[in-house]
């Protein structure tokens, strides 16, 4: 075999099963010195790791070079984990053994990086043809017409930033996004489910493959790590583009409101104020180490709030509710940190009612770490022209004093046509209603009076 390494002086007269006799007797755990005299080395030499030459594997090759590996001889004693990694003799090539306790798991040498980045970039385009057959074919665009209006509000905001001739949209957990699009990360998920499951988005095969999941036939795991393509046509079965969808959007959006996106504005007016407050209250209990839990009861006291009071206003009723939780945990009289946190709505809505019967009001400042959302900025922006409307009004007042008056002061009640309809508010008797039921509940929206009444079946008649 081609000698790679050349012997030192102190051991030439060695030959090469020899020099590996002596160390694997040198492992084996025999005196060194005895080892040094009985192989007539020179005494001068403490130790045999400085003269005896790399160890050299004749069985294991370079996959790239085909020539044989190298490493250099380990002490006694050591483990295995830190042994050295055998390299190739003649390029950068090195098998790093598995083991649980080493850094690198992978030869950092240029000929293992491209390879595996060959790999990578296979996977990346397998997984982009699962992608395309699976989500290509989509559905047709939908019309432009049939949208409502929180489908063209979301897509307004999801298109926002665009750069001209981008025909897709960046997922909303990309780097490049400063500003979320709902209040929470649930809300903006769902809004996003919706509009794919409507047929407005259609999934970008070069999204993410972190955002589906294989087990299940790449199903989508993760909405917001999705990159979408708007499918909309201002044209029948033609897609528009983005830059064009957007310009159209933004035209109708700033412009008259109609009738028809009445209940939709009326319940993202109360549903962004409501998740703001709530999302405030959450900071305030992280601060004293509460963690708020009772978010159903503490939506609908906000929702009931919402009707008189501004989210400023909840602000400083929210102030008040969490130190008093976190008195009342200190002090030693709660059952815990949880049952001090379910404290904070019904005190919220004890000192609301004590501001409503004495008159008073305390509005407080915008919280830094309660973000504004996309949506509530266009909203309130370009829709109602009203930036500070969303903070410092009562959506009840707001939508009594303002809204009705200003888009829908001329539908008064039910439109001719539904003479059976005999429904009305059970506070203020208006038509002025709306109706949503399912087979046990019936639940009316009052936009006159903005109650909103819930009534449940009793008993179920049988046919």
């Amino acid at each position: 075999m081609k000698p790679y390494f050349e012997l030192l002086g102190e051991v030439k007269h060695l030959s090469e099963e020899e020099i590996e006799q002596l160390y694997q007797r040198y492992l084996a755990g025999e005196k060194t010195s005895e080892l040094i005299a009985e192989y007539k080395i020179p005494v001068a030499v403490r130790s045999l790791l400085t003269v005896l030459p790399p160890l050299l594997d004749k069985q294991l090759k370079c996959p790239y070079c085909d020539l044989p590996m190298w490493a250099k001889r380990y002490a006694k004693g050591t483990p295995a984990s830190l042994r050295p990694a055998f390299k190739c003799v003649s390029c950068e090539h090195r098998l790093v053994p598995a083991g649980q306790y080493r850094r690198h798991s992978h030869c950092t040498c240029t000929a293992c990086y491209e390879v595996r980045q060959q790999e990578i970039a296979t996977e990346a385009a397998r997984n982009r043809e699962e992608l395309l057959s699976r989500y290509t074919p989509g559905v047709a665009p939908l019309a432009y017409a049939s949208l409502g209006f929180m489908q063209k509000l979301t897509l307004l905001a999801l298109l926002e930033g665009l750069k001209p001739g981008n025909d897709s949209i960046a997922p909303l957990e990309g780097a490049n996004r400063n500003e979320s699009l709902a209040p929470s990360a649930a809300t903006a998920e769902e809004l996003l489910k919706n509009l794919y499951q409507a047929g407005v988005l259609r999934v970008d095969a070069d999204s993410d493959i972190q955002a589906f999941d294989p087990m299940a036939g790449y199903q989508i795991r993760r909405f917001c790590a999705v990159r979408w393509l708007p499918n909309v046509a201002l044209e029948t079965g033609v897609r528009c583009p983005c830059d064009e969808l957007y310009g159209t959007l933004y035209q109708e959006l700033s412009g008259f409101i109609p009738i028809a996106w009445k209940s939709e504005l009326y319940s993202l007016m109360f549903s962004l104020a409501r998740e703001e407050s709530l999302s405030y209250i959450r900071v305030l209990a992280e601060e004293v180490d509460l963690v708020f839990s009772a978010a159903s009861r503490g939506e609908a006291v906000i929702g009931q709030l919402l009707q008189d009071f501004s989210v400023s206003e909840i602000y400083y009723f929210a102030k008040l509710a969490v130190k008093n939780a976190a008195h009342f945990f200190a002090t030693g009289n709660s059952k815990g940190r949880t049952h001090a946190a379910n404290t904070i709505p019904g005190y919220m809505l004890g000192t609301a009612q004590h501001a409503l019967a004495e008159g008073w009001r305390r509005p407080s400042y915008r919280d830094s770490r309660v973000a504004k959302s996309a949506l509530h900025r266009l909203f309130y922006d370009v829709v109602l022209k009203d930036s500070g409307a969303g903070f410092a009004t009562s959506p009840g007042v707001y939508w009594r004093e303002q809204l009705l008056p200003r888009f829908f002061a001329s539908q008064t009640g039910y439109e001719a046509g539904q003479p059976s309809a005999q429904l009305f508010c059970r506070e203020c008797d208006s038509c002025n209603i709306d109706v949503w039921m399912d087979k046990v509940i019936l639940q009316t929206t009052c936009y006159d009076c903005a109650t909103v009444s819930r009534f449940q079946a009793v008993y179920e008649v049988q046919d």
